[in-house]
Order: structure tokens, then C-alpha cells, then sequence
């Protein structure tokens, strides 16, 4: 689900217990960081052009001290379409 209450019974969760949510950040974190809109249920266009160096470039300064993956406790972003829909439609 993305976080509403009444999609709860609705995604296949059969593995979830064995694999389980994870504990680095919140889910609600990750929506954020990803451009996923729970209350819209909708997802901001073009991460892949964000994916790779940029990513990395804006993530790595939050590397926790003991190596084990980003700290998100202190790490504001979420990613934003830099060419949304409206954009598109103008410049084409």
C-alpha cells in the first residue's frame, strides 16, 4: 500500500513478514525521497534522469560515520520532476 489505511488489505503482502518494511527510514521517508504521493496516489516523472551521479552526488555527504548507508534522520529531498507534464506540453 502507499500509506492509506483503506489500501491496507489490498497489495500482496505475503512476504512481508519474512522480508520485512526495513528500519534505515520510515516508509513515508522513502515516499518522499522518491516522489511518491500517497495522499494522490500518483509519482513524480523522470527519476532515472536523477538516478546514478546526481543521486549520488546529493546523497553521499549524508553517509552515516560507521559506513552502513545514508543517514535520512537529517537528509531533506524529495525529488521533483524537473519537466513535468505542464513543462512538456510548452516546449514541445
Amino acid at each position: 500500500g502507499m500509506g492509506d489505511p483503506d489500501d491496507v488489505d489490498k497489495y500482496f503482502k505475503e512476504d512481508e513478514d519474512f522480508y520485512g518494511l526495513g528500519h534505515a527510514r520510515p516508509k513515508e521517508k522513502f515516499f518522499e525521497l522518491y516522489g511518491i504521493h500517497t495522499d494522490t496516489k500518483t509519482v513524480e516523472d523522470h527519476l532515472c534522469t536523477f538516478v546514478g551521479k546526481p543521486m549520488m552526488e546529493k546523497f553521499k555527504p549524508h553517509l552515516r560515520k560507521n559506513g552502513m548507508g545514508i543517514d535520512y534522520s537529517e537528509f531533506e529531498f524529495a525529488w521533483k520532476d524537473p519537466n513535468p507534464p505542464a513543462n512538456q506540453a510548452a516546449t514541445a
